[in-house]
């Protein structure tokens, strides 16, 4: 086979970031060719036989909102602080939003990633920055796949009890959009209640 693919190809073959491809040519680990322009190039059977196609280390840090970045900052800094000393590779996930919904892009990825059997080990700063009502779920799901979960249970920042107040308000969100178009009249309490907690903003 001859055909020669692009780095964005090789990342979505190997299911690992670019900036992981980068670290593992620099470490020997994978073999690139250079076009005449510069660009790397890699054959797909080389990738696949280079061994890096096995389970990663997967990081995994999440905040509710863009502001939180110093802290997200924070967490990531010691998923790869930790995940360095393992000696092995490894790639960190992030996510911007809120702990009850499961759509954010990278949670999605690494239920994926779980589930293809492409994950050694989870590394989290505490469980609940995997998801705030549900890393039971995730958790149980890494046991029924025999990986690793490390919990480096590093201190949340004061910020959580607000963090919660926007998590319970999510799923009041949810409750209330899932009744409303019902018209139910035994639910216009529930509603009025829920409306009202819609809109509560912590001092």
């Amino acid at each position: 086979m001859n055909t020669l693919i692009t780095i964005r190809e090789a990342s979505d073959l190997l299911g690992v970031s670019i900036k992981t491809l980068r670290r593992w040519e620099q470490q020997g680990k994978i073999v690139s060719i250079r076009t005449r322009g510069g660009h790397r190039r890699f054959r797909p059977e080389d990738l696949l036989q280079s061994g890096q196609a096995t389970p990663l280390i997967i990081g995994y840090a999440r905040v509710n909102r863009p502001e939180q970045k110093p802290q997200l900052d924070t967490q990531i800094k010691a998923l790869e602080e930790f995940c360095h000393q393992q000696g092995q590779p490894f790639e960190i996930l992030t996510d911007i939003g809120d702990g009850v919904s499961h759509n954010h892009p990278n949670f999605m990825r690494l239920v994926k990633m779980i589930c293809q059997g492409e994950v050694k080990s989870l590394v989290l700063t505490h469980a609940e920055s995997v998801s705030r009502f549900c890393h039971d779920f995730i958790l149980g799901l890494c046991r029924l796949f025999k990986i690793q979960v490390i919990l480096l249970n590093q201190t949340q920042e004061s910020i959580a009890a607000e963090d919660l107040v926007d998590d319970l308000q999510a799923l009041v969100t949810i409750c209330y959009d899932h009744l409303y178009p019902l018209h139910n009249p035994a639910h216009q309490q529930l509603l009025e209640y829920l409306g009202a907690f819609k809109d509560v903003r912590v001092a």
